[in-house]
């Protein structure tokens, strides 16, 4: 009886992969991170952030994943300051923290950053950028784009 148990509980697990009719079921980790930083001073947020919600309402894309960094006050801070740990992009949270009004693409693989977009794009142009850095996340390659501001030095 324990080895029929076993042997179920193995074809049970390797089914647990697998939707209804076999077909494999959706892979939650996203290939490249939209991460959006901002804070309610920000002009340029104003700007930013609708043509980026637009962008990906447009690109519809599940494999991208938006994550918005907040420096408007304390709460809203640490709350990014931990999204960021999450996401193992620490990195690119110390080196723009206080920078303002961008969306830095991140791979979320390599946790390369691979290009920003920022106001001077209308949301149609952030989209064609945003889809032409995610090939560079799909081959896990480094981006030519040089479109990311400079980091905050505190």
């Amino acid at each position: 009886m324990k080895r029929l148990f076993t042997v179920f509980s193995l074809i049970f697990a390797g089914l647990v992969g697998f939707s209804s009719f076999g077909q494999a079921r959706q892979n939650t980790q996203p290939a490249m991170y939209v991460v959006m930083f901002r804070a309610d001073w920000c002009g340029a947020c104003k700007i930013v952030e609708p043509n980026l919600s637009r962008a990906m309402a447009a690109l519809n894309d599940p494999s991208l994943q938006v994550l918005v960094i907040d420096i408007t006050d304390g709460p809203r801070t640490e709350r990014s300051a931990n999204l960021a740990f999450d996401a193992g992009i620490v990195p690119q949270y110390n080196n723009w923290y206080g920078v303002t009004g961008f969306a830095a693409m991140i791979d979320a693989d390599t946790k390369r950053t691979l290009g920003c977009v920022n106001m001077v794009y209308n949301a149609q142009a952030m989209a064609q950028h945003i889809a032409a850095l995610k090939t560079y996340a799909l081959s896990n390659q480094p981006s030519p784009d040089t479109t990311c501001p400079a980091p905050n030095r505190l």
